[in-house]
């Protein structure tokens, strides 16, 4: 890692410009072409020096007060067109399966927001319906935790 690839992640570490082209913004901050700063962040990934490069809302910032981790107990055969089903709503902001346990049998979370617990649990509803998977429990978030990363 050189001195351009630190600058690059220090530039990156507070988050990208809420813009249409925050690379782009990112790479004329840095007086560099924005290809330039792609290629950069390509060979950290290959390398190693950069594991992944992932994005953060602050969902309750932007008004999303209700937030649900909502989590199905899902045939292992069926998990994978079900997550892809309750992926498709906009309120669904990740959904992944896991191992089941004898303590625990559900296989599939998926996190919800919405700016209302009425509006979160429609969008429970609407998978129950859409997927005929009705075997679940919804965890309500009841504080948010200060998110944080590594820093240079």
């Amino acid at each position: 890692m050189d001195d351009l690839d630190r600058q690059i992640l220090r530039t990156l570490q507070d988050g990208l410009a809420l813009v249409p082209e925050p690379y782009a913004a990112a790479a004329a901050e840095l007086g560099i072409d924005r290809g330039l700063l792609i290629e950069r962040l390509h060979g950290m990934l290959e390398r190693g020096e950069v594991r992944r490069i992932g994005a953060s809302v602050a969902h309750r910032k932007a008004g999303f007060v209700a937030n649900v981790m909502c989590v199905w107990r899902v045939p292992a055969g069926a998990a994978a067109s079900f997550g892809r089903a309750a992926a498709q709503r906009d309120a669904v902001t990740h959904c992944y399966e896991r191992d089941a346990s004898p303590e625990w049998p559900h296989n599939v979370y998926a996190m919800i927001h919405g700016r209302t617990r009425e509006a979160c649990e429609a969008v429970i509803a609407d998978i129950c319906r859409s997927t005929g998977q009705t075997d679940y429990v919804a965890l309500y978030s009841t504080r948010e935790f200060k998110k944080t990363w590594t820093r240079l």
